[in-house]
């Protein structure tokens, strides 16, 4: 399973989403997501923006937002949904007058999936989607999962079944950034022997050589399952700025749901 599915956006098709829930392939890259313009426009911006902070598990990392990933216990929780729909206008307002990626995203999910796409819902309160984040320069994004269990709250099932994610490239370096793939999705057991005593993430050495690597162009999009092993390597110059998206996936007669 190496197979990269090059396409444009209007050629995108709900059996190229489910190929990546089945595993059939291993991503979907659409080059120029992002129009030209407005890739310029929102680039000026965000390359030194002043909002941008260290996320809470890693301050190496910074992001304009707040991921549900750094949901740790209830008052983060509350301020994660609080926030959600002025952050998601906040990055609206970043591309304005041209359209958010993060919104023409969602729509093309709505077209694409027969059973459409939404914001997630927890406990009757909406999702966050379309984070920008920062990797900057000498900064190793180790091999590691996503899992959007270890933020659920403890009593809420989701009856998720596969979570794919969606990343928009605004910047990438000259030198280094490459996104490392392995395929393999070593269940939530045994990622945690994989990772040992670390925080986060899995030392390189205990892992064989990725089966691809990618290095994409400002305004591309790479749809994935990053429930697979997946790192990014340092960047040597300029930071690598992307938004990300996640999207849960509950079978193919449900709608996809979106958050970050």
């Amino acid at each position: 399973m190496t197979v990269i599915t090059r396409k444009n956006a209007d050629e995108l098709s709900h059996d190229d989403i489910l190929a990546i829930v089945e595993g059939t392939a291993l991503a979907v890259h659409i080059p120029g997501f992002i129009h030209p313009e407005a890739l310029a426009s929102a680039r000026a911006q965000l390359y030194d923006h002043p909002d941008r902070g260290g996320l809470s598990q890693d301050t190496a990392f910074q992001r304009v937002g707040f991921a549900y990933s750094e949901i740790s216990d209830e008052r983060s929780r509350d301020r994660y949904h609080s926030e959600a729909r002025a952050n998601i206008q906040r990055m609206r307002d970043l591309f304005a007058p041209y359209a958010s990626p993060s919104d023409v995203l969602r729509l093309l999910l709505e077209e694409t999936w027969n059973a459409g796409a939404n914001l997630m819902h927890v406990d009757g309160r909406k999702a966050f989607i379309g984070i920008c984040r920062y990797q900057h320069k000498d900064v190793d994004l180790n091999p590691h999962t996503d899992a959007l269990e270890r933020n659920l709250p403890a009593d809420h099932a989701q009856g998720l079944t596969a979570q794919l994610s969606v990343n928009i490239y605004v910047n990438i370096p000259q030198v280094g950034g490459e996104l490392e793939l392995w395929g393999t999705e070593p269940g939530e057991e045994s990622y945690n022997e994989l990772k040992g005593e670390r925080v986060w993430g899995i030392e390189r050495e205990k892992l064989g050589p990725p089966v691809e690597v990618i290095k994409p162009e400002p305004g591309d999009l790479l749809l994935l399952n990053p429930r697979q092993i997946h790192a990014v390597r340092p960047s040597g110059d300029e930071p690598r700025i992307t938004l990300g998206h996640f999207i849960g996936y509950y079978g193919t007669d449900r709608p996809l749901e979106l958050w970050s």
